[in-house]
């Protein structure tokens, strides 16, 4: 049996651009050696923030480690919808009513904003019917639900009697008037008005570290910037002086694009299922015919046995139900969720409202970008919007308690577990196969081996972030951490997470 093609390790809306999310070096003078307020991020997050500020009057500096938009924001399905699967109920039940409602009004916020930003500069955004779903007894229960939450909190949710899905449905909701793009366009229009505004964006400048006290001295790859205010927009905030690890816990998901047939049934709107294990569906159009994106299959950073039968899974479940050909790219990102269900954005305790995090937006940063940003540049224009409140008087819920004990407990035993416990291989003169990595040697010392377009990399097993021992990802052929959900290139390079180090070379640790 002939062995189905690998789809680019891409998303769809870098790979048919021709380009990768990397960026080269700045220039020696690109980089400003003082800023009233620097962002650390330039995804979706930090350039709304940035372009509010600017408009403010105050005209930050962005730096990013990668090209703006290489993390979660250009590797998302993009969908900036007020229906956001089980949000509501699980926003509901942690933390109540008043907090829906808050939730809700930042969101319809930033997306009203948003909209008007791409409308002003000609970015095409495709209205649609965002509906959630669901193809067990179980999952139309929370369906249901979600509903009734929604409506509680103002949302003009409606019954489906079609999903406009090829499959059968148990139960379906929809909101009309919800919206997708391609989010490189969305950061181009950002990115555009920033500069047109005074702002300044440095890509290929990572934060490599930063001082305990005002001016916050911020160390970067191109050099060191002395801030009044830093705004930490990096999904994980780097730089975590607010123990966020104890408090996040971060998931990938898997997307992939495909040709539509000319014949069969197109899905309806923007779809996502509430069973276990999630579909997203949408389309997304193209010079050379519209595509289906599909999505699902999250699981723990770092946990889960093989990514790539999670990626192929996936993939025999778009060809099963839509008749489509071969993947034309396929994809992952990274989302955190925080123990109390609530993003947490604003600004540290003990720091004087000078340093500022987002963060927690649980798969649904598109809208929560923009909101964040609301909150963020209020925060620093001393004018915080009147929702910022009620997201911020979530009490001590045991639930969150529990979840929050649950989850490091489950961390720590892992460190225990992969540092002690568990019996790696010895060291090796054998290479592992093409695409493959391993962990071997012992519990003080191991070492990450891989090898990657046929050169074999050798370097510590240990995330600079908190020492736990990485995982082989063998869809992305990277090193994932299952503690924090840090994560490296095969040779040892940051990608993303809390992490600010690259992983040392082996036998360094």
């Amino acid at each position: 049996m002939t062995a189905r093609p690998r789809p680019p390790r891409s998303s769809l809306w870098w790979g048919r651009r021709g380009l990768t999310p990397d960026a080269g070096a700045p220039a020696p003078d690109a980089l400003p050696g003082a800023a009233d307020v620097l962002v650390v991020g330039a995804g979706l997050t930090g350039l709304c923030t940035a372009v509010l500020l600017a408009r403010a009057g105050h005209p930050p500096v962005v730096v990013d480690g990668r090209a703006a938009g290489a993390g979660t924001t250009g590797h998302s399905t993009a969908k900036l919808s007020l229906l956001q699967g089980s949000v509501l109920q699980r926003l509901h039940q942690h933390a109540g009513a008043d907090v829906v409602s808050a939730y809700v009004r930042a969101n319809r916020a930033g997306q009203l904003w948003l909209l008007e930003e791409l409308r002003r500069r000609d970015v095409d955004v495709q209205a649609q019917l965002a509906v959630t779903y669901a193809v067990t007894d179980e999952g139309a229960r929370k369906v249901d639900r979600e509903a009734e939450v929604a409506r509680a909190a103002g949302l003009a949710v409606e019954g489906l009697d079609d999903a406009g899905l090829p499959f059968p449905v148990r139960a379906a909701i929809g909101l009309r008037d919800q919206a997708q793009f391609d989010p490189l366009e969305v950061i181009g229009a950002l990115r555009e008005e920033l500069t047109e505004l005074g702002g300044t964006l440095v890509e290929g400048a990572r934060v490599t570290g930063a001082s305990w006290s005002r001016p916050w001295r911020v160390a970067t790859t191109a050099g060191d910037v002395v801030a009044t205010r830093v705004v930490l927009a990096t999904q994980y905030p780097v730089l975590d002086r607010g123990l966020h690890f104890a408090r996040l816990r971060a998931s990938r998901s898997y997307a992939m694009a495909y040709r539509l047939p000319d014949s069969g049934r197109v899905p309806r709107g923007m779809s996502l299922s509430l069973d276990s294990p999630t579909r997203s569906v949408r389309t997304a159009p193209d010079p050379d015919g519209d595509l289906l994106l599909v999505g699902g299959n999250d699981h723990e950073t770092g946990r889960g046995g093989s990514t790539r039968a999670k990626a192929d899974e996936l993939d025999e479940w778009a060809r099963r139900h839509f008749a489509v050909g071969d993947a034309l790219w396929s994809w992952s990102a990274q989302d955190y969720r925080t123990s109390r269900q609530v993003p947490s954005v604003g600004a540290l305790p003990g720091t004087g409202g000078s340093l500022l995090v987002a963060t927690g937006f649980d798969k649904w940063g598109m809208t929560n970008a923009a909101a964040a940003a609301h909150v963020l540049v209020g925060d620093l224009m001393g004018e915080p919007p009147e929702y910022a409140s009620g997201l911020r008087s979530v009490g001590v819920n045991p639930r969150d308690v529990a979840s929050s004990l649950r989850h490091n407990g489950s961390v720590g035993f892992r460190w225990v577990a992969d540092r002690v416990v568990r019996a790696l291989p010895a060291p090796t003169s054998d290479p592992p196969a093409e695409g493959a990595g391993r962990v071997e040697g012992g519990p003080f010392g191991p070492a990450a081996v891989s090898t990657v377009d046929g050169r074999t990399c050798r370097v510590s097993a240990v995330c600079t972030h908190l020492g736990g021992v990485v995982s082989w990802n063998d869809v992305e052929r990277s090193w994932d951490c299952p503690l924090h959900g840090s994560r490296f290139t095969a040779d040892g390079i940051r990608i993303e997470g809390p992490a600010t180090k690259d992983l040392r070379p082996s036998g360094s640790d």
